[in-house]
């Protein structure tokens, strides 16, 4: 867009016209559509993009995940689109012209290739529009009609015949491989094959693609069989795949499936897996498992078609369920989704607003069509090993074992990696293996809710005024109010009650009228000062958390794929479980989950000699939070120095090198972490001094959730003592000091340093590969009880005004970078400031902050000669996202418990 400098309408409110469609719409309809009407294609805006395209690009070379996707597309065939270098970077598009050039850079022709590609590609033809608003459907269209009605309309689609249905012998997947000239994506030549990579952050993945049709063929957007499909390859039952490798042999942390890769003539459905060290040894053994459970699943869809029909029935009766109970979603998203449904289902628009939700009876065929597709040869594994270039590893290795391929280099983000055929004996032996006897499909799903009814039109003690869909109940079927003079918005939010309990817990409830649907959430805070007292404490707790969530996962497996979902986490200032979902069976979720963790602790505290599988969860679990504390070091340079900036401030926070030492080197050998010792710690933590604030929130009453109060109290509460508010974790945040301060504690400033800072940390990037350089420069604006509601509302409303000055100064002018950002700054402990955030490949920190400090004056003076009417205008702004209504009951609920 060359309208980068993000003005905004005069009319930034929602003011209606005369014909019903707010000004604000109009306005941003019109600038919206003008880029594919007459866009400007300025010289120097494309020469900015261009660098902001390569900005980016230099952004992700030390993402693993872009280093393997463009791995995988490098592995397609070359005469497919699908292999293009789809980021592009500066060398690319400007055609090398600038390679080697010190003079005036020259954009290679790339505006005439733009101008080109918007000639062809953005034609009324290509386009689908969808319009979101809270005007009627004419009003809409007619709007719609003015601004995008002079789009070229393009040429008509070409149309191909549609195969006929009648013939037994039809064949099947049409669309395949169809669309460019034939060109094949992933041909016999590219699949069959094992790649070996090492990845920049540690890690140990199995990834299996499968070359399969595209999911809008015909023959598969009616019966979606890869959804059933997916759901048997990856469930976590007891007898599955999953709960053979992770829960009775330890060797995954996660395995998940699904589509990959989806394209207008083929799809990659895929299987990943997490492995721990000891799954990383068994990889063969893993591997063949893989196709054995492939070939149960295979045995059971030819032998019993109708227990796959209950399968496909039962998924169907939830996408149908969580359809009928949808709640309203970010409008913008929405629309954006509506635009790519309405291409998908182009020839039956009916669909649209339905999606994916509602899908076609079980066909069996092309079940069993489709499912053929997932065998050796036609696969591509790739293996992500952070110690693949150790020759130890190798003597672990037959079937997998990569040691003669030559080492290879990717073309544009430099993934290291070497590649080999699967040998036709590997084949066989897949194939052919017997099937584990332990390996068994799941029963039908119990938990699939059946009660939807509301408690709010059943209970006698609600008194509230019913709101449907931001309606009231006295608003007749077409949406006008009875009453002429009233007003017709969104009753204000009533928060929840307070219910008295005793010593120890704070319980609210709300009964839901205004959302009207029949799902729950239950909040529950357990604070303790016990966590966060060390770095060992806090690994203790996160290690129990880990072990709880493997422990639990087989048995509430069921509940979470019917819409009943769990999460316990620790935090600094204690334990947070959340239960959400269906109301239906939501309490007994909670017993489960709580009941659980409490007897989960007396067998810690047994020992890995009485529970052995246990011991090995809570090894994995150290195996598993060590990487992830180690990869934290990986992130990106600008969220490294927030972090820093963040250990600056806040007083007690532990660095993450801490928790590392807890669990590896000198410390962690002369005292191991013991499941035992975890025990312990948590116990303290979870039953000693506490306290808990719980929230019932949604389709429930009363009655219900002092049953929850009751299940808090007697599963945490009983066994302790209340916490006072005294000895409650409180977080307080520390003052920089000015520079001369910092003089007297630090000592003289370096004698060539011309910073303006009173405090500098720096620290070089963890990663040999990371390109970018970052600066997060913090000034801080006291605290909130200093600065009180006129204080933090005057940052809030600087914070503004700044994001949208400093992008267009430091990004869009001088172009120092992808990421640039200018925002209030929130410190644990009640400290407030401003950030100013940039990140570049290009310029060093010094010259990063020395930028940053020149815009900081130039903002000052920017606001000093800012008119009454437009600082106005910006505060209007900031209040009306202050005021949002939460479009749905999960905002809602996430807006009132944090306020708790």
């Amino acid at each position: 867009d060359d309208n980068d400098d993000n003005d905004e309408s005069e009319n930034d409110d929602d003011t209606e016209e005369e014909d019903g469609v707010s000004t604000a719409l109009t306005g941003a309809l019109d600038r919206f559509a003008q880029f594919f009407i007459s866009p400007l294609f300025n010289p120097d805006m494309v020469q900015r993009e261009l660098k902001a395209i390569d900005s980016e690009y230099k952004n992700a070379l030390s993402s693993d995940m872009w280093r393997t996707y463009m791995l995988l597309k490098s592995s397609s065939n070359p005469k497919h689109p699908f292999s293009k270098f789809g980021c592009g970077n500066y060398d690319t598009l400007t055609n090398f012209v600038n390679v080697g050039n010190s003079g005036k850079e020259e954009d290679g022709g790339a505006r005439n290739d733009l101008i080109q590609f918007w000639q062809e590609k953005y034609t009324g033809s290509n386009m689908k529009l969808c319009v979101y608003g809270k005007a009627s459907l004419d009003e809409l269209q007619k709007v719609v009609e003015q601004t995008f009605g002079d789009v070229r309309p393009g040429l008509p689609k070409s149309t191909s015949p549609t195969p006929s249905s009648s013939s037994s012998n039809k064949q099947l997947f049409t669309t395949e491989s169809t669309k460019y000239n034939n060109a094949v994506a992933f041909p016999p030549s590219s699949l069959s094959k094992i790649q070996e990579v090492i990845p920049v952050a540690e890690q140990r993945t199995i990834k299996i693609l499968f070359a399969t049709p595209p999911l809008d063929d015909e023959d598969i957007v009616d019966s979606r069989p890869y959804r059933v499909l997916s759901h048997l390859l990856g469930h976590e039952s007891v007898g599955s795949l999953h709960y053979l490798l992770c829960e009775e042999e330890g060797l995954i942390n996660d395995l998940t499936t699904g589509v990959g890769v989806d394209t207008s003539d083929f799809s990659l459905s895929s299987i990943d897996l997490s492995l721990t060290p000891k799954g990383l040894q068994k990889r063969d053994y893993i591997l063949s498992l893989i196709f054995q459970w492939i070939r149960l699943i295979k045995t059971s869809l030819s032998s019993s078609s109708d227990l796959m029909a209950q399968y496909h029935d039962e998924l169907c009766r939830i996408s149908e369920m969580n359809f009928m109970y949808r709640e309203n979603s970010d409008p913008t998203e929405y629309a954006s989704s509506v635009a790519e449904l309405m291409h998908q289902f182009e020839k039956d628009p009916s669909r649209v607003l339905c999606g994916n939700a509602l899908t076609g009876d079980y066909n069996g065929e092309v079940a069993k069509a489709f499912l053929d597709r997932f065998v050796p040869q036609n696969c591509l594994i790739t293996i992500h090993n952070s110690d693949a270039e150790k020759e130890s590893q190798e003597k672990y290795y037959v079937d997998t074992n990569l040691k003669d391929a030559a080492w290879q280099t990717e073309k544009y983000y430099g993934a290291k990696y070497r590649e080999m055929g699967i040998s036709q004996e590997v084949i066989k032996k897949w194939q052919n293996e017997p099937i584990d006897p332990r390996l068994k499909l799941p029963e039908l799903n119990q938990f699939i809710p059946t009660d939807f009814s509301l408690r709010c039109d059943d209970d006698d003690d609600n008194n509230d005024e019913v709101v449907v869909n931001g309606k009231n109940d006295k608003e007749d079927a077409n949406g006008s109010s009875k009453n002429e003079d009233e007003d017709e918005s969104v009753p204000p939010f009533t928060p929840p009650k307070l219910i008295q309990r005793p010593s120890g817990l704070r319980l609210w409830h709300k009964l839901d009228t205004t959302f009207r649907v029949p799902k729950t959430h239950i909040r529950v805070h357990i604070a303790s000062p016990s966590v966060y007292r060390s770095p060992r404490s806090m690994t203790l707790n996160r290690l129990y958390q880990k072990v709880l969530n493997d422990d639990l996962n087989s048995f509430v497996y069921d509940a979470g794929v019917a819409g009943c979902n769990y999460r316990v986490t620790c935090t600094p200032t204690g334990f947070r479980i959340s239960v959400s979902g269906y109301s239906e069976k939501l309490t007994d979720l909670l017993d489960v989950v709580t009941s659980r963790m409490q007897s989960l602790l007396q067998e810690m505290k047994e020992g890995p000699g009485v529970h052995p599988a246990l011991g090995q969860k809570f090894n994995k679990a150290i195996d598993n939070l060590l990487r992830e504390t180690k990869n934290f070091r990986m992130d990106s340079p600008y969220e490294t120095a927030a972090y820093n900036g963040r250990m600056l401030m806040e007083e007690n926070a532990w660095h993450v090198d801490t928790y590392v030492a807890e669990m590896e080197g000198e410390i962690a050998e002369k005292n191991p972490l013991r499941m035992e010792e975890c025990a312990m710690a948590v116990e303290e933590s979870l039953f000693g001094r506490v306290k808990a604030e719980a929230l019932c929130m949604g389709n429930i009453n009363e009655a219900s959730a002092q049953k929850v109060g009751e299940v808090i109290e007697n599963h945490f509460l009983k066994q302790g003592v209340p916490l006072s508010d005294d000895e409650a974790p409180k977080f307080r945040s520390l003052k920089i000091p000015t520079k001369e301060e910092a003089i007297q504690i630090f000592g003289p400033d370096d004698a060539e340093s011309t910073s303006k800072a009173s405090v500098i940390v720096e620290e070089v990037a963890y990663s040999e590969n990371e390109e970018n350089n970052a600066i997060d420069f913090c000034l801080q604006a006291g605290c909130e009880h200093e600065l009180g509601y006129e204080g933090i509302a005057i940052l809030e409303l600087i914070g503004h005004i700044a994001y949208t000055s400093a992008y267009q100064k430091l990004r869009t002018e001088e172009q120092l970078g992808y990421i640039v950002s200018a925002f209030p700054r929130k410190i644990m402990g009640g400290g407030q400031g401003l950030s100013v955030v940039v990140q570049s490949s290009s310029t060093l920190p010094a010259t990063l902050e020395e930028r940053c400090e020149a815009w900081l004056e130039s903002f000052h003076k920017e606001l000093i000669e800012m008119p009454e009417d437009q600082i106005a205008m910006e505060a209007a702004g900031v209040v009306a996202q202050l005021l949002e209504r939460d479009t749905n009951l999960s905002d809602q609920v996430s807006s009132t418990w944090g306020e708790i």
